[in-house]
């Protein structure tokens, strides 16, 4: 997990927190995020884990806006678990493929608001892990839509973490594939990536996932943040991962 970069004073708190996957939950919230992007990176290297479904919903019952969870499960039942435990939103991708009509069938039981697709592509084309053949990124965009998918997050392996923007032919290839809307992920590094293209992509390509520029504080609201938190510093480890109060997404319990 990346460490959040803070205000002099402040790296205790931050040095901390990152390792706090719930109380970083918090803080982004604090700092008027409105939705939450969280990948399970062991998921994709075929070692699932128990803690970080576990931690994924507490994440999901410590805040108000809905988390999405980009994993690769083994199988459509482990989606709907995860949605029947209260995690907003679900990114499907290899099962999406393999099993077809289940996948239709979860879309049809939550709706493609929580149920959207991940694409992880490289030179077009997706990884679909070590015991299938990867597929033409443009092959899995069609099957989504026709299994009644509407949303997609898609990134290529360059893009991430690098900070050098996303590839705008890419972009527009991928978004005329489909009637689907696009959430892009990574190579965010400033604002003026986001003016770029918000000026150069199709309409239906209308989010991004920002990561590592938020962590380094690359946008400049960031810097009131910051200097808000060195105050509160002592307060906020406080408070930090109460969750013991019912996310407003999920009604309460019945007595």
């Amino acid at each position: 997990m990346r460490c959040i970069r803070g205000v002099p004073g402040t790296e205790s708190l931050y040095s901390e927190i990152s390792e706090h996957p719930v109380e970083l939950a918090q803080l982004w919230r604090r700092e008027n995020a409105k939705c939450l992007h969280v990948t399970d990176i062991d998921s994709w290297k075929g070692a699932g884990s128990s803690l970080n479904i576990d931690t994924v919903v507490a994440m999901q019952k410590a805040i108000d806006i809905p988390v999405q969870f980009v994993s690769r499960q083994r199988s459509v039942d482990a989606y709907r678990e995860l949605l029947e435990r209260g995690v907003y939103r679900v990114a499907v991708n290899k099962v999406a493929w393999m099993y077809p009509d289940q996948t239709r069938s979860l879309i049809e039981q939550y709706g493609p608001s929580r149920v959207i697709f991940g694409v992880r592509a490289h030179k077009g084309m997706v990884d679909m892990g070590d015991d299938h053949e990867p597929v033409a990124d443009d092959d899995f965009l069609r099957h989504v839509a026709s299994l009644g998918g509407k949303r997609v997050i898609y990134t290529e392996l360059d893009w991430e973490g690098n900070l050098t923007g996303e590839d705008i032919p890419t972009i527009n290839r991928v978004a005329a594939v489909a009637p689907l809307r696009f959430t892009m992920a990574g190579g965010i590094a400033s604002p003026e990536h986001l003016w770029m293209l918000q000026s150069s992509v199709p309409r239906n390509v209308d989010s991004v996932v920002i990561g590592r520029a938020m962590y380094e504080n690359r946008f400049p609201c960031q810097g009131i943040w910051r200097a808000v938190e060195a105050k509160l510093e002592p307060e906020i480890h406080a408070k930090a991962c109460d969750i013991h109060q019912q996310s407003s997404l999920t009604p309460p319990a019945q007595p």
